[in-house]
């Protein structure tokens, strides 16, 4: 195994030279000694000692992750693309910063709390959790806490997310501009991000001059044995009552897809179909999907970021940050 010694000796300099280049301590070292370390680092494949970076940092420079999994359902992320890409993309700000992540998933803020104590981490990243569970776990922890995608009552609670509502005004304000007059509104909840969602559905329409516009909202079963039972029941007959779903997910939206296509309904001939996120499912289900955008990797940098500004004792952290949305034009939706 390399060892610092080693790489010194290549380098002509001390060990702690490399090592303060290792642990990010490197006002005093010159650029292209930096440079030159790095290099022979990459080169000579060198692996930190985690009990090194410990002794150097004065603490674990562990972060957590914890995932929500409703109802103990283990590893629910592992379908939604959105969660997969924030994940992916939390890690590699972590890494940067020369930190390590621990995720965990989880089924109780109590099981959060006691991960955060048992493992001694620095900070949490939470995903998935609702407004009340992730009070409880602010309340409780004592390292620092950044949600995401959580809406709260005041801004004592740090967290970040996007511009909801305005992504379901944009994205209904342009299913009436194409002549769609009835419109469902899907989503498994009406709490939190796809309530703001919605809330962008109804001011869109109430905006609109024609008063003969249609909408609801359709609540579907998040668990997907009970989603396609439902679907089977309903959805061959949407088209008759709908001129357009616009799905709260782009997850949800791809798997309509299927299943449309599958009972002979033809999009966008006969239905329109809308998402929410713009995941790689967007770009190379057929027909492809018309979407509202997220930037995931954006919400992963400010996410770490903000987290970062708190343990570093920052005085001035902005609580709630909230990303804008864009809307993407495809193939799912017909000009009427």
């Amino acid at each position: 195994m390399i060892r610092i010694k080693d790489i010194a000796e290549k380098a002509g300099v001390s060990p702690t030279t490399v090592s303060n280049v290792i642990h990010g301590n490197r006002k005093k070292v010159s650029k292209e000694t930096v440079e030159k370390i790095e290099k022979l680092l990459k080169d000579m494949d060198y692996i930190p000692s985690m009990g090194a970076r410990m002794l150097a940092g004065g603490g674990t420079r562990v972060i957590g992750v914890l995932v929500a999994e409703p109802d103990g359902e283990k590893h629910h992320a592992e379908g939604h693309s959105f969660a997969n890409i924030l994940i992916r993309s939390l890690e590699l700000e972590i890494y940067r910063r020369n930190y390590y992540m621990l995720l965990h998933f989880t089924a109780t803020p109590e099981e959060g709390i006691q991960f955060a104590a048992t493992w001694n981490v620095e900070g949490l990243i939470i995903l998935g959790f609702g407004t009340a569970d992730s009070i409880r776990l602010q309340s409780s922890s004592h390292v620092p806490i950044v949600s995401i995608d959580v809406y709260y009552d005041d801004e004592r609670m740090a967290n970040v997310g996007l511009d909801d509502r305005n992504g379901g005004r944009i994205m209904t304000e342009y299913l009436l501009e194409t002549g769609h007059r009835r419109i469902a509104f899907v989503s498994d909840n009406d709490i939190g991000v796809d309530h703001e969602r919605w809330r962008g559905v109804c001011e869109a329409c109430e905006a609109y001059s024609d008063k003969k516009v249609h909408i609801r909202h359709i609540i579907i079963p998040e668990e997907r044995r009970s989603r396609t039972e439902y679907y089977e029941k309903y959805l061959e007959g949407v088209s008759g009552e709908y001129d357009a779903l616009f799905f709260a997910s782009d997850y949800y939206a791809v798997e309509a897809l299927a299943l449309l296509a599958d009972i002979g309904v033809r999009v966008p001939e006969d239905l329109s179909v809308a998402g929410f996120d713009d995941t790689e499912s967007a770009r190379i289900c057929r027909p492809t999907l018309t979407t509202v955008h997220q930037d995931v990797e954006e919400k992963a940098e400010h996410a770490v970021k903000k987290l970062f500004e708190f343990i570093e004792g920052e005085r001035k952290v902005s609580m709630t940050d909230r990303l804008p949305v864009t809307l993407v034009l495809r193939g799912s939706v017909k000009n009427r």
